[in-house]
């Protein structure tokens, strides 16, 4: 018993195998024969398992018996009884884990969405998120034309009927508040290298205040000068017929001595 219960529980799933070859299976098919299974696995335990379980179920009674034989060992060696609680007990927790692996697995549950939470959530605050704000804000001529009268009719019918209608803009009362109620926005531009460099670029191309200011420059000493607008192609021209024209012959591009 001391001996049995030095075994590991791997080793004790290969106790009393019979080395495979064609002595031992006296010339019949090796098909039918278990890998690393000893004389454990033709236990009632194993046997009563499912062939795909048997396995499973040998590693189980394996480690099992491991423990009860160390119980057994101990209640000797220290002239306690011996008793089959402890067998008892690791043969039922062997019994409900088979069990519990042949029970088909649970069908999903589909659970209802939550509810949804419809009250407003604080947004993030600070100086870029106003600008962002009042950038895509409601101007106020569109809620002024959002806006209905009380009790009055703007325009045809049917456009009032669909909600086609300009709304406070369309009143006859207005009394030319439209010019006073417009605002000019501003926004906010990115304050980096580019766009500094971009604007530089901007204001030096437009920084004529009036038109009547002009690009040609009348100097006492050269004055103005009227080119002819064929005289380059004509230069070219002559450089081609000289290097490659029909009597060019073979000339030196080098400087003559």
């Amino acid at each position: 018993l001391a001996q049995l219960s030095k075994i590991p529980a791997c080793n004790l799933q290969v106790l009393g195998q019979v080395k495979e070859n064609a002595s031992s299976r006296a010339g019949m098919s090796g098909i039918s024969t278990q890998r690393h299974a000893g004389v454990l696995a033709e236990s009632g335990l194993v046997r009563e398992c499912p062939s795909y379980l048997q396995k499973k179920a040998l590693k189980a009674v394996a480690a099992k018996l491991a423990l009860a034989a160390r119980c057994d060992f101990v209640n000797v060696d220290t002239g306690r009884k011996r008793t089959d609680n402890a067998g008892l007990k690791f043969r039922q927790e062997v019994l409900n884990k088979i069990s519990t692996w042949q029970t088909p697995d649970k069908a999903q549950v589909l659970k209802a969405l939550p509810k949804p939470d419809l009250t407003i959530k604080k947004r993030r605050g600070g100086k870029r998120m106003r600008r962002l704000k009042a950038r895509f804000e409601e101007t106020e001529m569109m809620k002024q034309a959002n806006t209905r009268a009380f009790s009055t009719q703007a325009g045809e019918y049917g456009d009032d009927a669909m909600g086609l209608t300009l709304g406070m803009l369309d009143t006859f009362d207005a009394g030319g508040n439209l010019r006073k109620t417009t605002q000019k926005r501003s926004f906010g531009h990115a304050n980096t290298k580019a766009s500094r460099k971009r604007q530089s670029q901007v204001a030096g191309s437009v920084s004529n205040s009036n038109g009547l200011m002009s690009s040609v420059v009348f100097t006492p000493v050269q004055g103005m000068e009227l080119v002819d607008p064929d005289a380059r192609k004509n230069k070219v021209k002559e450089a081609n017929q000289k290097w490659f024209g029909e009597n060019a012959g073979f000339q030196s591009a080098l400087p003559k001595k």
